[in-house]
């Protein structure tokens, strides 16, 4: 083999491993950081504080987690259909886009989880979501005080 040909091989390995590094690097850099802000008899709900950044405009993405307790997975699977893949269903996250000038939100994706943090199902909602008024009775509306409301300070 050329020599040229060794030394590209020898580059092209060496940009594997630090690419791979980097990898793993932003892998763990990318771990949630689970804020808690309600529990109920069905379940604890928490806000991924590491993943909204400021809202750009007025505009964040913010992810959300809903651990369900037996009676609220109960509930869930007949949300859910009770279908065999959500048999081992734990948690349920979502990502939302929220305007924090309007006090809207809209979904842009849901996925369900087992005990393993396995995902069972992942549905992308984003061309089929429109944006909505947050009621103050929901949970999303701690969310926008956490998330909207911080940025104003």
């Amino acid at each position: 083999m050329p020599t040229s040909s060794l030394g590209s091989l020898r580059r092209i390995a060496l940009l594997s491993a630090v690419l791979s590094a980097a990898l793993i690097t932003t892998a763990w850099c990318a771990e949630p950081d689970w804020v808690f802000l309600d529990e109920n008899a069905d379940s604890s709900f928490y806000y991924d504080q590491s993943g909204s950044k400021k809202p750009h405009d007025v505009t964040v993405r913010v992810r959300t987690r809903v651990v369900y307790t037996e009676q609220g997975k109960a509930e869930a699977l007949k949300i859910l259909d009770a279908a065999k893949k959500f048999h081992g269903l734990s948690e349920s996250r979502y990502l939302h886009e929220l305007n924090c000038k309007k006090e809207q939100s809209r979904l842009l994706e849901s996925s369900h989880l087992d005990k393993d943090g396995a995902t069972l199902a992942l549905t992308d909602l984003s061309k089929v979501t429109s944006w909505e008024d947050i009621p103050p009775e929901v949970r999303l509306s701690l969310v926008f005080e956490e998330v909207c409301n911080s940025t104003k300070k």
